[in-house]
């Protein structure tokens, strides 16, 4: 196994622990997304440090606001691994009042595309981004009027914030759906998801479904059955990695291994189902090479940063919204 695989894998074991300590009510399934949030961001949890910024978002907040409930741990995490958590609510604050501008009152988005909009670093540039999310948001309207969710809102500002063309990405999306969906049944959400972590890749359409395919029947033959439904998205994710696939998958059967071994992992009944442990292993495998928390020889497209944006994001949408 790698040694930054297995940095990353203890370091997203101790965050776990760390965030189910601190937020023991929160839902068990958005603590290993936030743990990776902390991994790629190089940054450690600390409890007490999870429990200040906690407080520092009741006091500010109120217990009835878009930053509580289900979207709190998210938005404590945000808190937790930024510099100044005074200065990021007050930041998530003003993305907010922006985007309640400019989409619909969907109230249980509202947080997650705050916090996409405040990952834009020039604050002069919120405006102008926001504009250009709602220009794709209201084209995604117009031609799929019914399929039109929240989830898009996220989707539209991830795709303005990237500067990629939105034409382009989404005949990308078109053609990858037209090319998978006779080999992967899934419910629609999540196939939908799949196909637009595919379109960012910036090859073709047929490669990047292509290396995806590979992806999943390698593990297959190797006797690591990879989910259909929402865990999907992070093994296309893990296919776009500039690594040969034979690399990739053997990568994420080591991190799978190293999990097992761990206690929220094994036992007769695990809180983590065997499916559940081998998409925390793509992810950690996708983690780890995020420009962010890596060395400096790994270099990796900003196409795939951007895939690496809407995996997350889209895992956050369909697990919990």
């Amino acid at each position: 196994m790698k040694q930054n695989l297995r940095d990353n894998g203890r370091r997203f074991i101790q965050a776990q622990r760390a965030i189910s300590r601190a937020e023991p009510l929160q839902n068990m399934y958005a603590r290993p997304l936030c743990a990776e949030m902390f991994v790629e961001k190089g940054a450690d949890p600390d409890i007490p440090y999870l429990k200040k910024c906690e407080s520092l978002l009741v006091k500010e907040e109120g217990f009835f606001s878009d930053f509580s409930g289900i979207s709190a741990l998210m938005i404590v995490t945000t808190l937790a691994v930024s510099s100044d958590p005074k200065k990021k609510l007050k930041q998530l604050q003003k993305a907010r009042s922006l985007i309640r501008k400019s989409f619909p009152p969907i109230p249980d988005y509202i947080p997650l595309a705050s916090i996409i909009l405040t990952e834009v670093k020039d604050e002069a540039e919120w405006p102008s981004t926001v504009e250009r999310a709602k220009e794709v948001y209201d084209s995604l309207k117009r031609n799929h009027r019914i399929l039109t969710s929240g989830g898009d809102i996220l989707f539209s500002l991830l795709l303005a914030k990237s500067g990629k063309s939105t034409t382009e990405v989404i005949e990308a999306t078109k053609q990858c759906s037209e090319r998978l969906q006779d080999q992967m049944k899934m419910d629609p959400e999540s196939f939908r998801s799949l196909c637009r972590v595919l379109a960012m890749n910036g090859s073709s359409a047929e490669e990047s479904c292509d290396r995806f395919l590979t992806l999943y029947q390698t593990l297959r033959e190797k006797g690591y059955k990879y989910g259909k439904g929402y865990q999907s998205p992070m093994l296309a994710l893990a296919a776009l990695l500039p690594y040969e696939i034979g690399e990739v998958a053997q990568d994420i059967i080591d991190v799978d291994t190293y999990l097992s071994k761990k206690e929220m992992y094994r036992g007769i009944v695990p809180k983590y189902s065997k499916t559940i442990r081998l998409m925390h292993a793509a992810m950690i495998v996708a983690g780890a090479s995020n420009p962010e928390n890596n060395d400096p020889e790994v270099t990796v497209h900003h196409d795939v940063i951007v895939a690496m944006e809407i995996t997350m994001w889209t895992l956050f949408d369909i697990l919990f919204l």
